[in-house]
């Protein structure tokens, strides 16, 4: 965020009023007006803080960027400020749930087509895997879920982006301008806050927060074992009238007997179609778990946090700091 220290929009705003309080404390004792006099004093005063304040943001955002490499072990970028390393980790999980939902939708079309499959013998007929359809709506509503916390934390990455744009070079400099005018410096002051409150500890109280990124890049690996086990593909439509090919390969799927392709080779591997379901769906719940907390969890908590920060430097920038209160 070096727009802030290259703008000379702050140094203008110091040096007026310096000049204010210059010429009101002159005019003051040509005339011997006490009042105008001491009115320029604390002007004075005033202009001094602000140029303090001003000097602050480097403190503050060298002091961003320290929290950004010490805050989280997995960094996304090196040496940047808290709000961008928050801004690249939510893009980077948000593509990673991404990959994550495309391949639950994947193992939908797998279940929906095995759920209907109806083995006909003449005599009776059954449907063998109809119980997975229960499996399939669990599944289905990790999937929504997931699409949910997409929207989310699209949402927060929104939010940041506009923070570590606007934060220090817009709120910060315009605080600074009201805090110059004796009318507008509690609001100038609340601006400021505001502007030090989103930049530095809203995002620092994020990252405190653990990265989803590893519970999601395991359940993508689970879930690509399953859609890429040859054993659960689906069963080629030139065999849907043989009830024995689809017999044989239901019963390769439970893990009962081997599969016999038809190179008339052997499949040996042993597959176990329920219980690759259910690791599908841990693996699910903890990667949607893990970012309902990076999402929600951790934004209000931060956002709470944070709101108490600048009420209270709000209250304390926005006084009348000067000589009145030093005396």
């Amino acid at each position: 965020m070096t727009g802030l220290l290259e703008t000379q929009i702050p140094v203008l705003v110091v040096t007026i009023s310096i000049i204010l309080a210059g010429i009101l404390i002159g005019i003051g004792r040509a005339f011997n007006y006490k009042k105008i006099e001491r009115f320029g004093l604390e002007e004075f005063v005033q202009a001094i803080i602000n140029a303090a304040i001003f000097g602050a943001a480097v403190v503050i955002i060298a002091t961003s960027v320290e929290i950004g490499k010490t805050v989280q072990t997995a960094k996304c970028l090196e040496g940047a400020a808290a709000i961008d390393e928050l801004s690249c980790s939510l893009d980077k999980d948000s593509s990673e749930l991404f990959s994550l939902f495309q391949e639950n939708v994947k193992i939908l079309n797998v279940l929906g087509y095995y759920q209907t499959l109806n083995l006909n013998f003449g005599a009776f007929s059954i449907q063998p895997l109809a119980n997975i359809e229960s499996i399939s709506n669990t599944i289905s509503s990790q999937t929504q879920a997931m699409q949910l916390n997409l929207m989310l934390l699209n949402l927060n990455l929104q939010i940041v982006n506009f923070i570590s744009k606007n934060a220090l070079e817009l709120l910060f400099v315009v605080g600074l301008i009201f805090r110059m005018l004796f009318a507008t410096r509690r609001f100038g002051g609340f601006l400021i806050a505001l502007a030090i409150g989103l930049y530095l500890l809203y995002p620092s109280f994020v990252l405190m927060f653990p990265s989803p990124g590893g519970n999601i890049n395991n359940a993508i690996n689970i879930t690509k074992n399953f859609t890429n086990n040859t054993a659960y593909a689906t069963v080629p439509i030139v065999d849907l009238n043989d009830n024995n090919a689809i017999a044989e390969r239901i019963d390769f799927m439970s893990g009962r007997i081997a599969l016999n392709t038809s190179e008339n080779a052997t499949v040996n591997a042993t597959a176990d179609f329920s219980g690759d379901l259910t690791i599908v769906i841990q693996a699910n719940s903890q990667a949607v778990a893990d970012n309902y907390n990076y999402s929600v969890v951790a934004p209000i908590f931060s956002l709470i946090l944070t709101i108490v920060f600048i009420k209270e430097l709000g209250n304390i920038l926005g006084g009348e700091i000067g000589i009145a209160s030093i005396l």
